[in-house]
């Protein structure tokens, strides 16, 4: 219960930490809760998937996909491993089985807002913008003061800027940045939608904050690993996504 508490903070590298090693205390107790693996391979995924580190991603995810097959194989419909399955897969670019896994959640508990956004998230990567939005408008009508609000706000950020609405994205991306300040990526989205708008000074402003946190980032290296790395995207996602290389090229990043 403490881990799940520490998992309920605003996400950062310390969080994942203190996180997992209450966890991995758990799985000394007992080293079949399904709490323990779950949470364990939670903090892993999770790790990935906001980039916290610049190697060591095929070890996390293969530990990740270990514990939770395990996890799985003791309580098939535990909501904790399932939830975290669902983000692995989408973090392995299995977008489908992603979906699946997604709708396996809400079949088991319909008011997990977090489960609506690992919907939304797949379909922004399989190059489909307008429908992420309605899964990530789903997300915050159910949990509007979840602590995970943070991650669809985010996702709808960058959806918006996919489609053009950079007004309504910076407008959504703020809102992002207060539910969780630690979070990064708004800043880089928001240089995009600022300069794209041509607010030239903004955009310089939330480019230095981003690259104050993510040093001799490029726009060849910007998320090209994570949350998902790129080569795994659609097509279609791929090609949209060039407006955001316009927008931080735009803003003043490093080609």
């Amino acid at each position: 219960m403490r881990g799940k508490a520490v998992l309920n903070l605003p996400s950062s590298p310390t969080t994942m930490i203190d996180a997992r090693g209450l966890f991995e205390q758990a799985l000394k107790v007992e080293p079949t809760s399904v709490d323990g693996l779950a949470g364990v391979a939670t903090t892993l995924v999770f790790e990935f998937l906001n980039g916290y580190y610049e190697t060591g991603a095929e070890e996390r995810l293969g530990s990740a996909e270990r514990l939770l097959n395990r996890a799985l194989a003791i309580e098939p419909r535990h909501l904790m491993a399932l939830k975290a399955n669902a983000a692995l897969r989408r973090a392995q670019g299995r977008f489908d089985d992603a979906i699946v896994v997604a709708e396996a959640v809400i079949m088991e508990n319909p008011g997990e807002p977090w489960a609506y956004k690992e919907i939304g998230l797949s379909i922004l990567y399989l190059g489909k913008p307008e429908q992420a939005l309605e899964w990530f408008a789903k997300a915050d009508r159910i949990g509007p003061r979840d602590p995970g609000r943070w991650t669809w706000l985010d996702g709808r950020g960058h959806a918006l800027i996919l489609l053009g609405r950079d007004e309504e994205a910076i407008r959504t991306l703020t809102s992002a940045l207060d539910a969780n300040p630690k979070n990064t990526s708004p800043h880089a989205f928001l240089a995009a939608a600022y300069a794209l708008l041509g607010r030239s000074e903004e955009a310089r402003a939330a480019l230095a904050t981003y690259l104050e946190r993510r040093p001799g980032t490029r726009v060849s290296t910007f998320r090209t690993l994570s949350p998902v790395p790129l080569a795994l995207t659609s097509p279609a996602y791929r090609q949209l996504r060039t407006r955001v290389n316009e927008g931080l090229r735009k803003a003043g990043m490093p080609e």
